[in-house]
């Protein structure tokens, strides 16, 4: 009798969030305003991505949504090489040779370097100490954050083909995540014998440090259980895109406009409904995952509801632009979870299919979802086409967008929100093996 009653419910409010709002209309209205010549690409930090966490934030309003403003304090920060010198053991670098992540000078003498295995299994000792290995295996975005975690005092990350020749970097950089400074080094790791005694010397400058508050855009739409409302499902999406250069606007409307104003759209419809999920659904839009998932990450950390009351996290990218496959959505991270189950059952409802794709576990990684994930948060990313034309490009317009299409593809993921937050079987990890430390971070 639960099981049936729970199913009862959940397809009332399919039925009744198909009636309602994600419409071509309303998205086009939304998207011709992020997508403007006003907003000039949203970088992250600009006066554009202002203006439009402002639209957003006004957008949930609207709707009836409880909103308001998560505010991250980083820092813009550039690099001061004025008598910057480098060395290890006898091999100097230059600045055109490096790339370094740091708030603060450094200055050391003969430092002794402890060489990180290659294997990846981080040892224990690895708290206060400088810290050297391979960049494509500790740089990444999976390896990276648990490497920070040991609390090394310096991470020297080397490979040869790390993009030599960039220039010094100005960046964003959390101002007050504590993280070890990251120096990038256009150069292999030297041969296994030299490593035994490897010591580094360094000085740079306390680099030119600007505050720069960024918002990430929340609204959440309390359950209907008295209960389970304490518990929560996010629906996200990042709202910047890369900026302007001298070429022109970076308009990003399918990247990543198509993903924010499906999130309002899917918020807009489901505050619409007499019957509410049972579970809390909280909708957030991200800045700076341009940057390196800036947002999310700062979310993940400084949580607003409970991590550990948090059963997933569905997060939209690239919505508009299907390429040769319209009516259907794929998903980041597939033999991760359960989600993309729960999702396709759901999307059913919409005549919408799930669309395979061999190399999308490889994707999990690289979007907005990736944070949650090191809490042990169930999520993927849905999206339409992982590539398309004019990706990052001056080409990516609100013209090539498929309105009709991307409102279908919303109600069929509304469904599946709407599924999550009702079921009586939270989403779980899968068995898999890239799966194992999601679901060890949750406790599983």
């Amino acid at each position: 009798m639960r099981f049936r009653l729970t199913a009862c419910f959940s397809i009332c409010v399919i039925i009744c969030v198909r009636a309602a709002a994600q419409s071509p209309e309303n998205l086009r209205r939304n998207l011709t305003y992020l997508a403007s010549d006003e907003l000039e690409g949203r970088a992250t930090p600009s006066p554009g991505l202002e203006l439009a966490a402002d639209y957003i934030a006004q957008q949930f309003r609207a709707a009836g949504l409880e909103t308001q403003f998560q505010t991250a304090n980083f820092a813009d920060v550039t690099l001061n090489w004025d008598n910057f010198k480098l060395t290890l053991n006898d091999k100097a670098f230059t600045k055109d040779e490096v790339r370094i992540r740091s708030l603060k000078a450094l200055d050391l003498q003969n430092e002794p370097v402890l060489l990180l295995p290659a294997n990846g299994l981080l040892p224990d000792n690895i708290a206060g100490r400088i810290v050297a290995g391979e960049t494509r295996r500790y740089g990444t975005e999976e390896y990276l954050p648990e490497l920070q975690a040991r609390k090394p005092a310096v991470i020297i990350l080397m490979n040869k083909s790390d993009r030599p020749g960039r220039p010094a970097p100005k960046f964003l950089q959390d101002a007050d995540s504590g993280e070890a400074p990251v120096i990038r080094i256009n150069q292999n790791l030297p041969a296994k014998k030299k490593m035994e005694a490897l010591t580094i010397t360094l000085h740079l400058e306390a680099p030119a440090v600007n505050p720069v508050p960024l918002r990430n855009v929340t609204a959440i739409l309390r359950g209907s259980d008295p209960t389970l409302q304490n518990q929560y499902v996010l629906l996200t999406a990042h709202y910047d895109h890369v900026g302007k250069t001298d070429k022109g606007i970076f308009h990003g409307a399918n990247d990543n406009g198509s993903g924010t104003v499906s999130v309002i759209e899917i918020a807009t419809a489901l505050a619409a409904q007499k019957i509410r999920p049972k579970r809390s659904v909280v909708f957030i839009t991200f800045f700076g995952e341009e940057r390196g998932l800036l947002g999310s990450y700062y979310y993940a950390r400084h949580p607003l509801y409970p991590l550990k009351d948090t059963l997933a996290n569905i997060n939209l990218e690239q919505l508009g632009r299907p390429e040769s496959h319209p009516g259907t959505f794929g998903v980041s991270g597939p033999s991760y979870t359960d989600l993309p189950a729960i999702l396709t059952r759901a999307a059913k409802h919409e005549h919408v299919a799930f669309l395979p794709n061999k190399d999308a576990d490889s994707y999990f990684a690289r979007s907005d979802n990736y944070p949650f994930a090191q809490f042990g948060v169930p999520d993927l990313t849905a999206v339409i086409a992982f590539e398309y034309p004019e990706y990052h490009a001056l080409g990516d317009t609100l013209d090539k967008i498929d309105f009709n299409n991307m409102a279908k593809i919303d109600r069929a993921l509304a469904a599946g929100i709407v599924s999550i937050a009702n079921t009586s079987t939270p989403p779980k990890w899968s068995k898999s093996k890239p799966a194992a430390i999601y679901k060890e971070a949750r406790g599983w």
